[in-house]
């Protein structure tokens, strides 16, 4: 395997705030606070040790000890998860949905990228321990975002009735005909037998979601020490009770995120927020699924159920703090308050809703994170190595859109000039001269030879296209060929990270496609990772 870092076309990523965030311009500063580096780990480290307790690590450590005592634990999370209980340890987190089978790329991404931080960080940082987290998100409900997964041509999904379940609820009883025919659509490369066995190993029936997507992460990354947080326990959400109180009594979420997203709006004209606040900013694990808790005039509906004062809301939250669980908002501050963390690391959605909350995190007294943008990567085959060597096209011309490569590949090939534009610059000019002659004589003339300007450049443009399509007409072999690439990198027009599992990867080059990724990941936030399959 061998990798290369692309420039990213800051042009291409189509949202301000996190184009602005990559080029730590001064009106982004002000949502995070401070740009990723080892200077500002250093200073966050010394902060959260301040205000992070002996108590909260206890909590953790007798947490993690209980879950990893039905998981098969590396030596190296072994130590990692002893190390936490040490006031000199910081940990580096992202997230995900528990996607079945690991879900899409990125996340293969985001565990690696956390890793290779953390790894980095140890290295350069002396007096502090670094240790990688993934948080699985195993109370969302969004059954259908995490039910399917996509190997190539073959789409796998889950068939289930969730009813509004926490998805890492959910027990795998009906799951070995997914398992079947995710196996059968793995290509048989060299590892397949031993995928095969992690999955047999990880998804077992009447297991829960959860605890097969520890296990199954685990089984690829716990060589590297990541250790896996399922927060949805008693112990955790008592030490977030008052923060679901403050929600009822004083919208505490709602309010500071709402007047952050109106500050964000005055800096970033263009801003729109990736997620709304409620009225009530978490849920209520019921009978009937996870369900929302709304605002009725003084009182409190809990969807289907019945509706509660804020006394009687507050008293459960008080005796079952498990019944509650913390929206998309509130979720973050939640995560803050269990884990020692200094770093999250996220995709371009994730770190717009996170820079919502900054007020709200100092309101609360919990430090906000340093904010880290995870690695974009594609992935070249065999197959498409092949084309692109024949093809004669810079790889960075495979990221942008379909039309201007196509373009960009009939202008290398073909004989003729398809521009137009120096004959459009010289009729604007001529054109200008009109009008400065117009003005001098009669100014009626103007909107006339505006019009007629207009004409004669669509006339223009129109030629152009024309041309355009003819040439390409004679040269489909080669337009072909260039589509074809293109869609291994964006199979289904999407970006190859967000649509394609890592199951054909893994099993062409094992657990060394895996470290091979926790290696090369750790770029700046301006570059694309491409890693090219063949030697």
């Amino acid at each position: 395997m061998r990798s290369q870092n692309i420039h990213k076309d800051l042009n291409l990523i189509g949202d301000e705030l996190i184009e602005k965030f990559i080029l730590k311009d001064d009106k982004t500063s002000k949502y995070v606070n401070a740009f990723f580096s080892d200077k500002n780990i250093l200073s966050h480290s010394k902060n959260k040790l301040d205000q992070f307790t002996d108590y909260q690590r206890k909590i953790l450590i007798e947490e993690l000890t209980l879950q990893y005592s039905k998981v098969e634990t590396s030596e190296q999370t072994s130590r990692n998860i002893k190390l936490l209980s040490n006031s000199k340890t910081l940990s580096v987190t992202t997230g995900h949905q528990l996607n079945i089978f690991s879900g899409p790329l990125m996340v293969i991404y985001k565990i690696a990228h956390v890793i290779s931080i953390t790894n980095s960080l140890n290295s350069n940082i002396k007096g502090f321990n670094y240790v990688p987290i993934f948080w699985i998100a195993s109370e969302d409900h969004d059954f259908e975002e995490i039910s399917e997964v996509n190997l190539k041509e073959n789409k796998i999904k889950w068939n289930l009735d969730s009813k509004n379940m926490p998805v890492g609820e959910i027990e795998l009883n009906n799951f070995m005909e997914v398992v079947s025919g995710y196996k059968n659509s793995i290509i048989d490369f060299e590892f397949k037998d031993k995928l095969e066995i992690l999955i047999d190993e990880a998804y077992k029936k009447g297991d829960t979601l959860s605890a097969a997507t520890i296990k199954f992460i685990n089984s690829l990354f716990g060589k590297h020490g990541l250790v896996i947080v399922d927060s949805n326990k008693k112990a955790f959400k008592k030490s977030f009770i008052e923060n679901f109180k403050n929600e009822i009594l004083d919208s505490r979420c709602e309010l500071d995120s709402s007047s952050q997203i109106l500050k964000i709006k005055k800096d970033i004209k263009s801003f729109k927020p990736q997620v709304n606040p409620s009225d009530v900013n978490f849920f209520k694990i019921t009978s009937l699924g996870r369900k929302r808790i709304r605002k009725t005039d003084k009182l409190f509906r809990v969807d289907d159920e019945n509706e509660y004062t804020s006394g009687d809301l507050i008293n459960q939250i008080e005796t079952n703090p498990e019944l509650f669980s913390p929206n998309v908002l509130m979720r973050p501050l939640y995560q803050e308050k269990i884990l020692p963390n200094v770093c999250y690391l996220g995709g371009p959605n994730e770190l717009k809703y996170w820079m919502q909350l900054k007020l709200y995190f100092e309101n609360s007294n919990v430090q906000f994170p340093i904010l880290k943008l995870r690695t974009s990567g594609f992935i070249i085959d065999k197959k498409t190595s092949k084309k692109l060597s024949k093809s004669n096209i810079d790889i960075k011309y495979f990221f942008g859109k379909l039309d201007d490569l196509v373009i960009h590949k009939i202008n290398s090939i073909s004989k003729l000039n398809l521009s137009f534009s120096s004959l459009k610059n010289k009729l604007t000019n001529q054109f200008n001269e009109l009008r400065e002659i117009s003005i001098n004589v009669d100014k009626s003339f103007v909107g006339a030879l505006n019009a007629q300007e207009k004409k004669q450049l669509k006339g223009l443009d129109d030629l152009e296209k024309k041309l355009i399509k003819a040439e390409k007409r004679n040269y489909e072999t080669e337009i072909n060929n260039v589509k074809s690439i293109f869609e291994s990198l964006h199979p289904n027009n999407i970006d190859q990270e967000r649509y394609l599992n890592f199951g054909n990867f893994y099993s062409y080059k094992g657990q060394e496609f895996i470290d091979y990724v926790v290696d090369k990941v750790h770029i700046s936030d301006d570059k694309i990772l491409v890693i090219n399959l063949e030697d």
